[in-house]
């Protein structure tokens, strides 16, 4: 879906991003997507939208961009999460959808 942001949060983006490049060189999307969140608060934003938003900004700049620790729990590395822990549904689904192959579901009931 394709989000209006007011002119006051563009230019809060826009002034953040410009900050972080000034200061540390570098864009922490996650973080700064939640400062300018809480500074928007009135606008009822999710930070999600937001941090689509800092991106592009950040993109039109050429600044390095990072994401913080928070940021790793979404994605699936078993080195950061540990062991997988889905179960063997839902092991064979992700397998079908990467392989197109066939799997017997059969013989996961059992």
């Amino acid at each position: 879906m394709l989000r209006e942001f007011s002119n006051r949060l563009r230019d809060d983006a826009h002034s953040e991003v410009q900050h972080a490049l000034r200061t540390s060189g570098i864009v922490n999307i996650i973080r700064l997507s939640e400062e300018i969140r809480l500074k928007n608060l009135g606008e009822n934003i999710a930070r999600e939208d937001i941090e689509s938003l800092v991106m592009q900004i950040a993109q039109l700049y050429g600044a390095p961009i990072e994401f913080d620790d928070q940021a790793l729990t979404a994605l699936d590395l078993p080195e950061v999460l540990g062991p997988d822990k889905r179960n063997d549904l839902e092991k064979a689904l992700r397998e079908r959808s990467m392989a197109n192959g066939p799997v017997d579901l059969l013989q996961l009931i059992g």
